[in-house]
């Protein structure tokens, strides 16, 4: 009989042999391919990896630190379960700066390779300050030490609501303090949300983001480095497209919905809107700092139900929503990057089925008395889009939607080049005198779609609780509405908004308006086309004005300032 030992020995040294080859020799023979420096952008475009800020990289120590990586994964590989649900599949050259590398080997938290821009800032820190603040059903720990306290500032806040806040919401708003008659000696001590960009602090109002835990350094540099994962290959994530769904009929008792919906809410939506849709731990409205720990940080604060005030719908102005208004914000979420996420959508990694959310908007309703004393109107209709995209528009149009945008002075709170600066912009304040903060249209990011349709429906319903009006009636403006141009010669900071050549060009486009007595000679249907036609001038010179469309947001303190 043949002895084996020969044998043994030689597939030893063949499998030495190979595995040399395969994990050591190959590799560095063809290490420009196993290591690139460059990655494809979602464009197609080859880049340089982009590297980590000193505060990013103190974020990634901070998160190796505390075991993050031990539940969550950064590697999306390339099967459909995980192309689906967390975007691209990732790329060597994302990798090149990442020693350790955290693939991580299980998922018992969602995976985080493309988390970057998908949460705003203020949903990470109210996230790590108690996750179950903003998911209830998180099995997450909370990360207090990475917050700090001030015991004696925020009793000093809170003292100062209950004492001055006459109508019990949370705050301290400008009427409330002119009542007071004089300005408290402390309030700028109090008024430190947020951290402005000229290193100021406040914003006029005393509010529960003036008191409650600030993130630390530390902390900074975690939601900075959470910001920065993925986002080398530029902005994949598209809006879900406008649901084409209408609500069927169903033989489903009401209170059946109500009660499914309820338990929906409670597991999934409490944690920012609160168990009662108020934003509070009660359901009654009698205290002023009563409201749930994420209100700390999340800013615009979320919607709060008992008021029936809704942003995005279809309906007139001022108007209740229709189940399928709120179906769709459910749907879709509230602008990519935001803070209320996209609950029918597999690829921001919630989803909520389809009869589920139909439950959820049952139950919302149930919120707001509103629903029961008022009727729902039938919706804005919005005409097909002369144009799918802003490449396509000629020019004439997108000349004529700047006339449109400074005829309708949308430059005295967006700005002459639609930043959200304009002379109004600072004065803003919402139906809860809260200051608002007008919409850059150079980001793109546009809240409730950025298709042409998206854009025409917003302008035409405007925003509820906002100062953002409707346009669906003053759009029809005739010649003799501007006698002059006074309106136009504004002056901020000593500077024209307009140059002479601007107020030319604006004159003679007033010149060529239609009268009052052309445009009562026009039938019903004629009038209908022109302003439409004016409309879409101005959707798309808004969509003109997004140079930032792809741009990636750079991660901010979102307000806040360890200076507290």
């Amino acid at each position: 009989m043949n002895r084996i030992e020969p044998v043994i020995l030689i597939a030893a040294l063949g499998f030495y042999a190979l595995s040399m080859t395969s994990q050591g020799l190959i590799p560095y023979l063809e290490k420009s391919l196993t290591r690139p420096e460059t990655v494809t952008t979602i464009e197609g475009k080859t880049l340089a990896t982009p590297h980590r800020t000193d505060i990013e990289n103190l974020g990634r120590k901070v998160y190796i630190r505390e075991g993050c990586w031990y539940c969550h994964s950064q590697f999306v590989r390339p099967v459909n379960r995980d192309t689906d649900k967390w975007g691209p599949v990732s790329q060597a050259g994302e990798f090149i700066y990442d020693v350790p590398q955290m693939f991580g080997t299980r998922r018992i938290g969602p995976d985080l390779s493309r988390e970057g821009n998908r949460r705003s800032d203020e949903w990470h820190y109210a996230h790590h300050w108690n996750p179950r603040d903003v998911e209830p059903e998180s099995m997450m720990p909370a990360y207090s030490w990475l917050f700090s306290e001030d015991a004696a500032h925020d009793r000093a806040v809170t003292e100062f609501i209950q004492k001055y806040d006459t109508n019990h919401d949370g705050r301290v708003t400008k009427s409330e303090l002119e009542a007071i008659g004089q300005l408290p000696a402390n309030f700028k001590e109090l008024d430190v949300y947020p951290l402005n960009a000229d290193g100021s602090h406040g914003d006029g109002v005393i509010d529960m983001h003036d008191y409650g835990p600030v993130p630390t350094e530390e902390m900074v540099g975690v939601e900075a480095y959470m910001q920065k994962i993925g986002t080398a290959i530029g902005d994949w994530r598209t809006w879900e497209a406008w649901p084409a769904v209408h609500r069927s009929a169903t033989h489903e008792p009401l209170e059946l919905r109500t009660a499914r919906g309820k338990i929906i809410f409670d597991n999934k939506c409490s944690g920012c809107h609160g168990m009662y849709g108020n934003g509070r731990t009660t359901a009654d409205a009698k205290s002023s700092t009563n409201f749930n720990a994420a209100y700390h940080f999340l800013n615009p604060q979320p919607r709060d139900f008992t008021t029936g005030a809704f942003k995005s719908r279809t309906t007139p102005s001022g108007a209740l929503p229709t189940d399928e208004d709120i179906f769709r914000t459910i749907s879709r979420g509230v602008r990519k990057g935001q803070i209320m996420p996209a609950w029918g959508n597999a690829a921001d990694g919630h989803v909520i089925p389809e009869q589920d959310r139909w439950d959820l908007v049952d139950y919302v309703k149930t919120l707001s008395q509103r629903f029961k004393s008022e009727s729902v109107p039938d919706a804005i209709a919005v005409p097909a889009p002369p144009y799918s995209t802003i490449r396509e528009v000629p020019a004439a149009v997108i000349t004529e939607g700047r006339m449109v945008y400074r005829i309708l002075q949308c430059w005295s709170c967006h700005g002459g080049a639609g930043k959200g600066d304009g002379p109004s912009s600072s004065e803003l304040v919402d139906d809860w005198e809260t200051p608002i903060h007008p919409f850059d249209f150079t980001s793109g990011a546009f809240k409730f779609g950025d298709t042409p349709a998206d854009i025409y429906r917003t302008f035409n319903t405007g925003l509820n609780g906002t100062p953002m009006p409707s346009f669906y009636d003053t759009i029809l403006y005739p010649r003799e509405a501007f006698p002059d141009l006074k309106a136009w010669r504004t002056q901020v900071n000593g500077k024209a908004m307009f140059n002479e050549d601007d107020l030319q060009e604006l004159q003679g486009y007033v010149a060529s308006l239609p009268t009052s007595a052309d445009l009562e000679k026009m039938s019903d249907a004629d009038k209908q086309a022109f302003s439409d036609k004016r409309r879409w001038a101005l959707v798309y010179y808004s969509l003109s004005l997004a140079s930032a469309r792809n741009g990636i947001p750079l991660p901010t303190r979102a307000g806040f300032s360890a200076a507290r």
